[in-house]
């Protein structure tokens, strides 16, 4: 191949794209694929996602190219831009093996593990049997445990995806399958609140992952998806990994992805939310599970509009410390209790605003996420006055949101992440 497998990736995608809701042309596509023995509505699976194209063997990807550019003509996804004749060739002879990866099912088994704790196991693995455990849908990404999502518009609606960096999974994949790849370790979690997740035996040394368990990769996404794509060009890529399982619950499985984050650059912000050290941390994380705020809390630095996020883990948890000082588990979990109760109120009495169509009222500034400092400070006033919640919705409506001094805060070019913003937010409710 004598030009970059993701540039022709890319134009197949953009002509799929084209050509995926015409009928006529994809029955073309796949009469033309049965003659090198591609099995029938590949290009379907492929152009609706089903099927990564980042997976697929580099002959049967070649075939593809063939097949699509015959009935298309078009020639951005000629494979003779991307392959030599002989290339091409070969993709031909060898099309009667082509064949779907196999699917693997729970249980399975690992063989020579180490057992370092109850919930710690260590032992070695090809980087092939995880790309297949991954394509199975084995493994999984859990955004609750790792680096904060991006959001991405679907005719689905608005879905979470991993945060990759293409060029790190590139430049990984190249030097697997170059062999200057120094083999290294990735961390699975296995766990279940329902079945036993795992079984060892000490005798034989081997690690069962049973049916039911749910196993997600805590540590080594960048290079699993390196993997992926090495595999993809290189089916027999001979390639050993150390593989960490453990078996945490996800408040575990948080604080570790935090530790073993301390220094590899995640995030600030979330390296706090997963570490949880401070009591008003404790606080916010109940608002997350609880309360109607529950997936409109960002991660991150800022917020995610398409996602309808309204503020930061970092901004509430500031204003909570300073505004309320909870000092013990018990303060922080009682406190946790009323702001539950708070925001609940305020979400349910501006639906709109906070939960049905918050993008609407951006520019009315009461949604604006600074404003959750605010309205922490409004919450402790409630509080120490005895307010009836029902209020809430009075005391919202006085507020003067095009104010001059409100306005100049909420405006304010060092942003919503500097602390002289946020105090005085805080000063002006107070």
């Amino acid at each position: 191949m004598f030009r970059d497998r993701e540039e022709l990736e890319k134009s197949l995608l953009i002509v799929l794209e084209e050509i995926k809701h015409d009928r006529k042309i994809l029955e073309l596509v796949n009469r033309e694929l049965k003659k090198y023995s591609v099995t029938n509505g590949t290009i379907n699976s492929i152009a609706r996602g089903h099927e990564r194209i980042a997976s697929i063997e580099t002959a049967k990807l070649c075939l593809i190219c063939l097949a699509v550019h015959t009935i298309t003509g078009i020639h951005s996804i000629s494979p003779y831009e991307y392959f030599s004749e002989r290339e091409v060739e070969e993709s031909k002879k060898v099309s009667g093996r082509l064949q779907t990866n196999q699917v693997l099912k729970l249980p399975i088994q690992l063989e020579d593990v180490i057992m370092l704790e109850l919930d710690h196991y260590i032992t070695k693995v090809k980087m092939s049997d995880l790309v297949q455990m991954y394509h199975s849908q084995l493994i999984t990404y859990d955004y609750e445990t790792q680096r904060s999502p991006k959001f991405k518009s679907t005719k689905s609606g608005v879905l979470p995806v991993p945060d990759i960096n293409k060029k790190s999974v590139e430049d990984i994949s190249q030097h697997m399958l170059s062999e200057t790849y120094l083999s290294d370790m990735l961390t699975l979690n296995v766990y279940s609140t329902e079945v036993e997740p795992i079984l060892f035996n000490r005798q034989n040394k081997t690690l069962t992952i049973n049916k039911g368990a749910i196993i997600s990769i805590l540590d080594g996404f960048h290079r699993l998806q390196g993997g992926v794509r090495a595999v993809a060009i290189n089916p027999d890529l001979d390639l050993d990994m150390i593989l960490s399982v453990r078996s945490y619950d996800t408040d575990t499985a948080k604080k570790y992805f935090g530790q073993i984050n301390t220094i590899n650059v995640v995030k600030p912000q979330r390296l706090k939310e997963l570490k949880s050290q401070s009591y008003s941390d404790i606080v916010v994380k109940d608002l997350q599970k609880n309360s109607d705020l529950k997936g409109r809390i960002a991660s991150s630095s800022k917020i995610s509009e398409i996602a309808g996020q309204l503020t930061t883990f970092d901004i509430l948890s500031y204003a909570i410390d300073k505004v309320f000082e909870p000092k013990t588990t018990l303060e922080a979990k009682e406190l946790s209790k009323y702001l539950v109760d708070f925001f609940n109120y305020l979400s349910g009495l501006f639906a709109q605003e906070f939960i049905l169509n918050p993008n609407e009222y951006r520019e009315s500034y009461i949604n604006h996420p600074l404003m959750f400092a605010a309205y922490i400070q409004i919450a402790k006033q409630f509080k120490e006055q005895g307010i009836d919640l029902n209020k809430i919705k009075d005391r919202v409506e006085e507020i003067e949101f095009h104010d001059h001094g409100l306005i100049e805060i909420l405006q304010d070019r060092r942003g919503m992440n500097n602390n002289r913003n946020r105090n005085a937010i805080m000063h002006y409710f107070s």
